[in-house]
């Protein structure tokens, strides 16, 4: 607290090193606090000459895969790279190095949806409704392994989403369209 009196010691009279350190440790913790919350969010976009449609991670090569209907017609399989940013695609090649790519899912097919942990964090994989919850149970119980993988088999209904990582639910998101065969 800041004094007027004479009698404060020198770092608690007004002009004084207290209101310059109380200054410089606000500006120091509205700094450390907008880094964080950028890191979090995904970050991508935002700054200077960044687009909102750059990946946040380093492996993807772009946030936009092939939507084509013909070109998932008969895809049965998915495989992710599981990276705190976000996932990353691998299987079928409609989303190979695609950043949180959006799945093209034929209603009531069966799928295996594969996921590696490439970094170490805890990572675990759900498909949820547009109400937040998780749609029938279709989630993986979670790693923190690197090279580690976990399978989903699971069935596209109109109720599906999203997909998420539920420990990192911001950045590790991506839509899912569902379509009829």
């Amino acid at each position: 607290m800041v004094s007027s009196d004479p009698r404060a010691p020198d770092d608690c009279r007004p002009r004084g090193p207290c209101r310059r350190r109380a200054f410089l440790a606000g500006l120091g913790a509205a700094v450390a606090t907008s880094t964080v919350a950028g890191c979090l969010s995904g970050g991508a976009g935002g700054g200077p000459g960044e687009s909102e449609d750059e990946p946040v991670v380093d492996e993807a090569e772009t946030t936009e895969g092939t939507t084509d209907r013909d070109a998932w017609i008969d895809v049965e399989r998915l495989r992710f790279d599981g990276w705190v940013g976000g996932w990353v695609g691998v299987e079928p090649s409609a989303i190979d190095r695609v950043e949180n790519p959006m799945l093209v899912l034929v209603e009531g097919r069966e799928y295996e949806l594969t996921w590696e942990n490439m970094d170490g964090i805890h990572h675990n994989v759900a498909f949820w409704n547009e109400d937040w919850e998780v749609v029938a149970d279709y989630s993986t119980p979670g790693n923190d392994v690197v090279g580690e993988t976990e399978t989903l088999v699971f069935e596209a209904t109109a109720e599906i989403d999203t997909y998420r990582c539920e420990y990192q639910p911001v950045g590790q998101k991506g839509e899912v369209r569902i379509i009829d065969s």
